[in-house]
Order: C-alpha cells, then structure tokens, then sequence
C-alpha cells in the first residue's frame, strides 16, 4: 500500500483527479469530516486514482481468470417474434451515439 503522510499535503489536481471531478464526488456535504480528514481522503484518492472511472472507457472489467464461466442453459424453441425493437427517429442518433460509447467501453459487446 502506498504510504499516507500524518499531515496529508494540500490537494494537486493531477489530468486524471482534476479539481472539478473532486467536487463531483461531493466528499463531506454534510460537514462531518474534519479538514484534516478531507485532505487525507483527497490523498488516497489521488494516491488510487487509478482505479477511478469518470467516464465509460475507464470502467475497464476484471480479469476473467478471478471468475469461472457461467453457462446459462436455454432449450431450443421457436421465438415467437422475429422483429427489431424499433427506436423512434427523433432519438435514433443518441441511441447510437450511446450504443457506440458502451461498446468502446467493452459494457456491451457486437451479437447476432
């Protein structure tokens, strides 16, 4: 583990932890942390900042060696509908342009 000072030093936005994405995290809205705890809080997220996801092509997935593969069964059947769901035109661009971003991100992967 990386090494915490007993007086952490004034938050350094780093390109990753900048100062806004910090306040996004909103750390003490109720007022109950010291300002010494705040600035030790700050410390260990910018020391693991790292493994922070601010957006989806930060996510990243865990390894598949931590977890066995998972079957799930199904029976051989004849589907009852064979038609797209259809997507009304006036969002079809940010349908895609979400589409496009989950599967940079490896949230959804290419299928049938």
């Amino acid at each position: 583990l990386p090494y915490l000072s007993p007086n952490p030093p004034p938050f350094s936005p780093t390109a990753k932890l900048t100062r806004e994405r910090l306040d996004e995290i909103n750390v003490n809205s109720s007022g109950f942390l010291w300002p010494e705890e705040v600035k030790l809080l700050e410390q260990v997220l910018e020391l693991n900042q790292e493994s922070l996801a601010f957006e989806d092509v930060d996510r990243g997935t865990l390894k598949e060696s931590y977890f066995s593969s998972y079957i799930i069964p199904t029976k051989e059947h004849t589907p009852w509908v064979f038609k797209n769901i259809s997507i009304p035109p006036g969002i079809c661009q940010a349908v895609i342009e979400v589409l496009k971003l989950k599967i940079a991100a490896g949230v959804y992967e290419h299928s049938q």
